[in-house]
């Protein structure tokens, strides 16, 4: 039943790489040198470790900059709203329209 036929599909498959050798190698040398050029890469460019930045106020706004500039948000959620009315009371004396 099942296990003679899995078994003929096995053989058959086996068959077939045997007789095309050229592409039952390129199918696996062709994965294992895109893996080494990646690890050759990464070993080329390590990974950066940059120092934290400590906190710094950077001030008020000046809002003689901003006249006709616009924040866009999404989505636009009751709680992103309140974000922005939060922003525009505490960044500008008498606020922009949000």
């Amino acid at each position: 039943g099942v296990w003679r036929q899995t078994r003929a599909l096995l053989f058959k498959n086996c068959l077939i790489k045997c007789r095309t050798k050229k592409s039952s190698v390129q199918e696996v040398l062709f994965p294992l040198f895109f893996l080494f050029w990646l690890i050759l890469m990464s070993m080329m460019h390590p990974h950066r470790k940059y120092d934290e930045v400590p906190n710094t106020d950077l001030g008020p706004l000046d809002p003689s900059v901003l006249v006709n500039f616009v924040i866009g948000y999404t989505p636009p959620t009751a709680l992103a709203r309140e974000i922005m009315r939060k922003v525009a009371s505490d960044n500008f004396e008498d606020g922009i329209d949000t």
